[in-house]
């Protein structure tokens, strides 16, 4: 698949672009400060649904301005698609016209994988920071691993709120065992999706002489 067109209104420092690509190879360039990662954002929130600089959606909508779109025409092998993102109080998306019911519901659609300097925290920051970054590559291929992710993530929360319950509140203790089986079941799932992509990791990097793979592991 390819990037077709790129089109923002209200976005970062952006009053209106748009861009035609090519489905080849593109450069980017300008001086610093012009907004050239600015755009590569703007694939990135279309793609993932949230930003890789900034948890806070309004620091995506340019200064003195209510709103903000992106829209990013694509096409793939077998058809071509559209994702719009309005962003004000909160971040709705649009795919080819239709709004989703939930950010998930984009993901995959658009692939991508981002470069960019602060990705040596991967191997230099805590195991968390390297099955978010695991996370985000499965979710993209296989739109049920984000389903069960987000699944067990909120049975973990319901179980830490109930341990609040028993402590605060005397409730009953072995109901908390209907908690642990499902947050197992769960997290078996997702062990089984990660060790999968994990080994499909390891099988292309042997291909890479080992002297390069020495020099990786340093």
């Amino acid at each position: 698949m390819y990037i077709k067109k790129i089109k923002l209104k209200n976005f970062r420092n952006y009053d209106n672009l748009e861009i035609e690509l090519d489905k080849n190879f593109n450069i980017i360039y300008g001086n610093n400060a012009q907004g050239k990662t600015n755009i590569i954002e703007s694939v990135y929130v279309s793609a993932i649904g949230r930003s890789f600089r900034t948890k806070r959606d309004n620091e995506l909508i340019k200064l003195n301005s209510e709103n903000a779109s992106i829209e990013v025409d694509y096409k793939k092998e077998d058809r071509e698609g559209s994702i719009k993102t309005e962003i004000n109080d909160k971040k709705m998306f649009f795919i080819n016209g239709i709004k989703q019911k939930k950010i998930s519901d984009i993901i995959g659609n658009i692939k991508i994988v981002l470069f960019n300097p602060d990705d040596i925290n991967i191997i230099k920051s805590s195991p968390s920071l390297r099955r978010k970054f695991l996370d985000i590559m499965i979710s993209q291929l296989k739109p049920n691993y984000l389903h069960i992710l987000n699944t067990y993530l909120r049975a973990l929360e319901q179980r830490n709120f109930y341990l609040k319950q028993i402590k605060f509140e005397n409730k009953p203790i072995n109901m908390l065992d209907i908690w642990d089986e499902k947050l197992s079941e769960l997290n078996y799932e997702i062990f089984k999706y990660r060790e999968k992509y994990l080994n499909i990791i390891r099988r292309k990097n042997k291909r890479y002489p080992q002297k390069y793979n020495k020099l990786w592991i340093k």
